[in-house]
């Protein structure tokens, strides 16, 4: 979030700019709006997004302790209820990926308080409360994801991994199809028509997909600890958990990083010295975003394996922000060397494609003629998300004589933004040359 930071323009107007956009407006009309560059909008929205696992994980106690009659953090004077507390909620809902599909007629002030008790138990690391208190509201909440969402992960850190499994791929059933429906219809499947007095909660699909990806690899990853364990390399993992100790380490965001790594650095050149023998130990650490699971792009970057450009890979599609960045600039260091890997990524578990889009976008840094074919091969992908992200990247490479195949892919993915975004700068770019 530095750039945006950055950005002279004030944050509401900023902040505004990049809602409407993840909200599905059109990114070059809300640029002009703002005086951005449409391609930065669409970066900041993207990161905006992407910050949701490190802010409700590393940030959640600390915003919880703001409370409702407290004065607003936004410095307008008023209490904090009467100001931004339902606008962070909702914003809280987007970053989550939740979909209401249309805005509550009656004002709400946050999720509900069994909602918000489950999510504590999980963050109090107390699973098994946290499964039979999921189980028990089910019977009353079945369509609120937010209680399959607690249920899914309190089996995940348990290690119960064929029933978050289950969790997650029916769930992300449910709200492909509730999507659908809702689109085509005007209202919830789940709930008679005319009927908002208890509308169901639902996740967008794509966060249903990412915590299935989760919790598929999470019981790969078990798989590879050998029998019996190494102890030394247990002992340092033991030793680099201890960066989730916030006693030990009180500060958050970058001072935290910053206070982490310095205490812990001997602990991360051992874990680098300790070469591809630790990486399953590493793996086995990251279905619940921690601190500890931000040092390990880093180190499973040190091993010079074809198993770490894989595990690298995998783990940039889990959408940890941070995780999935620092991931991502690794395999960029590979240059052209990484194209292979991201045609074989393409190759495999397709119905994860969509979370695949990162590879993609880190194609723009890469001033390689390979770069442009594989592009176009993406363009006849027949999933939208991976056309709009082929396409927004050939604009920024100035590629104008891919004009007539991006406005092509456009009309059959349905007029996306980012590729949209491209045909406009391209063409002006062509108008240019005239």
């Amino acid at each position: 979030m530095a750039d945006m930071e950055n950005q002279e323009k004030p944050n509401k107007e900023i902040m505004d700019a990049i809602l409407q956009v993840i909200d599905g407006g059109n990114p070059e009309e809300i640029a002009q709006k703002v005086g951005l560059p449409p391609e930065q909008l669409v970066a900041l929205s993207d990161s905006f997004v992407q910050q949701h696992s490190q802010t409700s994980l590393l940030g959640e106690a600390a915003e919880r302790k703001i409370g409702r009659n407290e004065p607003c953090p936004c410095g307008s004077g008023k209490k904090y209820k009467k100001c931004c507390l339902r606008k962070h909620e909702k914003i809280k809902d987007l970053l989550r990926g939740s979909v209401d599909f249309e805005e509550p007629e009656a004002e709400e002030e946050g999720p509900p308080e069994y909602v918000v008790k489950g999510f504590d138990l999980l963050a109090a690391n107390n699973y098994e409360e946290a499964i039979n208190y999921a189980k028990d509201l089910l019977s009353t909440y079945p369509e609120d994801d937010r209680i399959h969402d607690t249920l899914g992960s309190a089996y995940l850190a348990t290690r119960q991994y064929d029933e978050a499994i289950d969790i997650c791929r029916t769930r992300w059933d449910v709200s492909k199809e509730e999507k659908a429906f809702f689109i085509e219809r005007g209202h919830h499947k789940r709930l008679p028509e005319g009927d908002d007095s208890g509308a169901p909660h639902f996740y967008a699909p794509e966060t249903w997909l990412e915590k299935y990806w989760i919790a598929l690899k999470a019981k790969d990853y078990s798989s590879l600890i050998p029998e019996p364990q190494n102890p030394e390399i247990s002992r340092l993992i033991a030793e680099l958990e201890t960066a989730n100790d916030l006693k030990r380490f009180p500060e958050q965001q970058e001072k935290g990083l910053e206070q982490r790594r310095e205490a812990l650095t001997p602990t991360l050149e051992k874990l680098k010295a300790a070469g591809p023998d630790a990486l399953p130990y590493l793996l086995q650490m990251m279905s619940q975003f921690s601190w500890a699971t931000l040092f390990v792009p880093e180190i499973i970057a040190y091993y010079p394996t074809e198993s770490a450009i894989h595990s690298l890979m995998d783990i940039t599609m889990f959408n940890y922000h941070y995780v999935s960045e620092a991931c991502l600039k690794h395999l960029e260091g590979l240059g052209a060397d990484v194209l292979p890997h991201i045609r074989d990524a393409f190759s495999r578990d397709k119905e994860f494609d969509p979370l695949k889009v990162g590879f993609i976008n880190m194609l723009s840094n890469l001033e390689v003629s390979e770069v442009d074919d594989l592009l176009v091969e993406l363009l006849d992908h027949e999933e939208p998300a991976v056309v709009d992200w082929a396409g927004l990247v050939i604009g920024k490479r100035n590629r104008t004589d891919l004009l007539p195949a991006l406005e092509e892919a456009n009309g059959r993915i349905g007029n996306k933004p980012r590729i949209g975004w491209a045909i406009e700068r391209l063409r002006k770019l062509e108008e240019e040359k005239k």
